[in-house]
């Protein structure tokens, strides 16, 4: 089920779906349509409807899944090229490129967009690249650029765990070796074909990539 305005189509979330809604601001509303347009005026990218209440506020992903008396709907401002997916557990509101560069003109686009590099935080959202994308190396948001062997996510400048390096790298990396670049190699990719999983490349290389926009981004 989707809602159109004017500039946006808000997708239901089905149940089973792990989103949650923190309201910032409940309206009256006439309509469902009459609260997605509030939404969009709002610039939200986030609401609910319930008998004329209409509450707009800020999504994120959660372990709770939906129960059958919640509805959420969703918006990746399609105007923008943003498409909204949903697989099982995985939420997402991404634009896909059609093009190959290197990881700082893929980031610098994406930012462009008010949006970051893909990141895979979860096991779910790495297992469904395959599903969705069959180019052979995508550019993931995590790289070491500002310390060698530090991974910071682009999303929000985390570090990333070894622990969860160990669990979606490549066997023995990442290694930063690449014979004849002085640079190392400090920016990560999915590598599709050989296992699904993540590998560091210099960031020099041209791979495509996938931009990501939170649908927590209320202002």
């Amino acid at each position: 089920l989707s809602i159109k305005t004017n500039n946006a189509t808000f997708h239901k979330v089905e149940q089973g779906n792990a989103l949650i809604q923190y309201s910032t601001s409940i309206f009256q509303a006439s309509s469902l349509l009459d609260c997605a347009r509030k939404c969009q005026q709002q610039s939200c990218a986030c609401f609910s409807y319930n008998i004329q209440s209409c509450s707009i506020g800020k999504c994120n992903s959660t372990n709770t899944t939906l129960g059958p008396s919640q509805e959420i709907y969703v918006s990746c401002f399609s105007s923008d090229g943003f498409t909204f997916i949903t697989n099982n557990s995985v939420i997402a509101c991404v634009w896909v490129s059609t093009n190959i560069t290197d990881y700082i003109t893929a980031r610098d686009d994406c930012r462009s967009k008010d949006a970051y590099l893909y990141t895979v935080k979860r096991m779910d959202k790495l297992k469904w690249l395959p599903t969705y994308h069959k180019r052979t190396k995508i550019w993931i948001g995590l790289n070491d650029i500002e310390v060698e062997g530090t991974y910071r996510w682009e999303d929000d400048n985390s570090i990333c765990s070894q622990n969860w390096i160990n669990q979606t790298f490549i066997p023995g990396e990442p290694n930063n070796q690449i014979i004849g670049d002085q640079n190392g190699e400090d920016c990560i990719n999915f590598y599709h074909f050989y296992s699904r999983l993540l590998n560091d490349s210099p960031c020099s290389i041209n791979y495509t990539y996938i931009c990501e926009k939170p649908f927590f981004n209320f202002p």
